[in-house]
């Protein structure tokens, strides 16, 4: 009963330890002044405060337990003769068991040797029975091993397992507390420089001379003085602008037309890259800087506005030239680029056929124009290519890889507390506070023993990346023939992947954006030519196949959202031109309007019309 109550005292030590260990991390904290306090940390607290206390109480109840068997021992062996002591001491050590077995021993044969000798008259008689007694033992090895099996067989059940049971919690425990000091000194290695890497990639093998990059930095740059006043006129749409707006916008541009000069400079250049540098060395790719982006969209808006004033002074040429620009400067900032950069890009060249359908439809031009117009926005989109490249993102995984998860040690590499802290702090991402301050108590557990390891987490990015490059060469129509659940088969690839989760943007938004700008390009092309074939023959086409068989278009139009032409309609007096839009049904060229009666050409209903132009 006694060796119970020990076990309950060890247990108790053990409970008592970890809520004291809880109270000190805490207090800790608060005197440091500390506010980033995790479930990982509280475990860590528990666990070394129930460590201290089970460590303490064992060594006190082994300690009680041993003076408690030394007295009884002594006891036993003071009432038999000398040379039977040393007998049973022999047989003890020869037992080779746990120590309060072996004392049990001891006592057992000093018992035998005290009721053999109980009625001995005389010490010559004691002395010759001890003899007798220590010859019938036999040899002292075989007698020690036959004790300690008969031991192992009748120690009692309950005893066997409260001690396994105590000795496994104590061994989970110890265990526990060396791999949270081994998972929490584990520190990331930067290995790779993939912004080296990058810029690598992203420079041709050209000349500095034949890069567009310092020219449009240098616009960029006049443009970061514009008063917030021309900033915000500059980006309304021109048709809402007034008169008197108009003339603020041209007398502008004219005395700010150097800006405007470097722009038309650098879209003669045939390359554009620029040297990507991070904002702290520590952040890698996540901190890469990318500069003037909203100044390029103002230089974008401002050739918008002065392709509308040269249109309305019948300078088409000149207004054409402008939209031109506006589009190779967007095709400058798409390819081996970042996301952000390549969206950039395609709102630049959405926003430049735009403008040109916008100054079709407000003025009439003779065939001759129109003909040169669809020849040189020919030769700007030949073989371009309209698909999202995602080399970037793969990189910048890897990089986040190398300063989220440790080098390997024992394993493939876990994940870092401070690589993910890191992380959170440079994207703002609230899903890593979440996670880091124990929101949620299985997400600390999953990070310490179930997480993917480095190298899983590589391939992992592998597969993902993969399969969005396999999503982005296809169409919304080929994708829903084929019945691919995009986001449910994107979340399966990193399912279970923190990092992952965290560092994935929305990949179907991004690639759906891709989608509308060949249907953008195509109709205003497909326009063009329609509007010369009214010039030459008089009258609108009865189908697109007309204009194909005529020579005015070398291919139909494709709608990604049907895997069909764009759906031509003739009317009385003009025609309609439109793509079933992202819900694949046509709705005879009705648009979708939102709250407040805007047209929206991409919304979740309605079609997106490119002709007529909404007014």
């Amino acid at each position: 009963m006694y060796r119970l109550i020990a076990y309950l005292g060890i247990l108790a030590s053990i409970i008592l330890g970890g809520i004291l260990g809880l109270i000190a991390l805490v207090l800790a904290f608060g005197a440091l002044e500390a506010h980033y306090l995790s479930i990982v940390h509280l475990l860590i607290g528990i666990a070394s405060g129930a460590s201290i206390g089970g460590i303490l109480a064992v060594i006190r109840v082994r300690r009680y337990l041993r003076e408690r068997r030394e007295k009884q021992l002594a006891k036993h062996l003071a009432s038999v003769p000398e040379n039977a002591g040393e007998l049973i001491k022999s047989i003890i050590r020869q037992m080779r068991y746990r120590k309060e077995v072996r004392q049990d021993v001891m006592a057992e044969l000093a018992a035998h040797f005290e009721d053999g000798l109980k009625d001995c008259k005389s010490d010559e008689e004691k002395e010759q029975k001890t003899q007798q007694l220590i010859a019938d033992f036999g040899d002292v090895k075989l007698l020690g091993v036959l004790l300690r099996r008969a031991k192992k067989r009748c120690r009692p059940l309950w005893r066997t397992v409260v001690a396994r049971t105590f000795q496994t919690i104590g061994i989970l425990i110890l265990c526990l507390g060396v791999y949270l000091v081994w998972f929490l000194t584990g520190k990331p290695v930067v290995t790779v420089d993939y912004v080296a890497e990058l810029n690598r990639i992203v420079r041709p093998a050209a000349d500095n001379s034949l890069n567009a990059s310092p020219l449009y930095d240098e616009a960029a740059e006049l443009y970061e003085k514009l008063p917030d006043e021309v900033r915000e006129l500059l980006g309304k749409r021109y048709k809402e602008a007034s008169p008197e707006e108009k003339r603020a916008i041209e007398q502008y541009l004219s005395e700010n037309k150097k800006a405007l000069d470097l722009v038309v400079a650098g879209v003669k250049k045939p390359y554009y890259w620029r040297r990507y540098i991070n904002r702290k060395e520590e952040y890698g790719m996540m901190g890469i800087l990318m500069p003037h982006l909203s100044e390029f969209r103002r230089l974008v808006y401002s050739l918008r506005s002065r392709a509308y004033l040269h249109a309305e002074g019948g300078r088409y040429e000149d207004a054409f030239d402008d939209v031109r620009v506006c589009y190779r400067f967007g095709q400058h900032l798409k390819g081996d680029k970042t996301l952000v950069e390549q969206l950039v890009g395609i709102a630049i060249e959405a926003l430049a056929v735009q403008t040109l359908r916008g100054i079709l439809s407000e003025h009439q031009m003779d065939s001759a124009t129109l003909t040169k117009l669809q020849e040189d926005f020919e030769q700007v989109i030949a073989d371009e290519d309209f698909t999202m490249s995602l080399k970037f993102e793969k990189l910048a995984k890897y990089d986040a890889i190398q300063r989220c998860f440790t080098e390997d040690r024992l394993g493939s590499g876990h994940l870092s507390l401070d690589g993910l802290r890191l992380l959170g702090s440079v994207t703002d991402s609230e899903m890593f506070e979440f996670i880091l301050e124990g929101k949620h108590w299985t997400a600390p557990l999953h990070i310490l023993f179930t997480h993917p390891n480095k190298q899983e987490t590589r391939e992992m990015v592998d597969r993902f990346c993969a399969f969005w490059e396999q999503i982005a060469g296809k169409s919304p129509a080929q994708l829903r023939s084929e019945n691919i659940e995009v986001g449910r088969q994107a979340r399966e690839l990193v399912k279970g992947n923190i990092l992952l989760v965290m560092l994935a943007p929305a990949y179907s938004r991004v690639i759906e954006i891709s989608y509308r700008l060949p249907a953008d390009v195509g109709s205003t092309l497909t326009i063009i030519a329609i509007l010369r074939y009214k010039q030459d023959i008089g009258s609108y086409p009865e189908n697109l196949n007309e204009m194909v068989t005529a020579g005015y278009l070398k291919e139909l139009p494709m709608d990604p959202w049907s895997d069909k032409p764009l759906v031509y309609k003739k009317m009385d007096d003009d025609f309609i031109l439109y793509s079933v839009g992202p819900n694949f049904i046509d709705d005879g060229g009705e648009v979708y309007r939102d709250n407040k009666g805007r047209v929206r050409p991409w919304g979740d209903e309605g079609d997106a019309v490119f002709w007529p132009v909404r007014k």
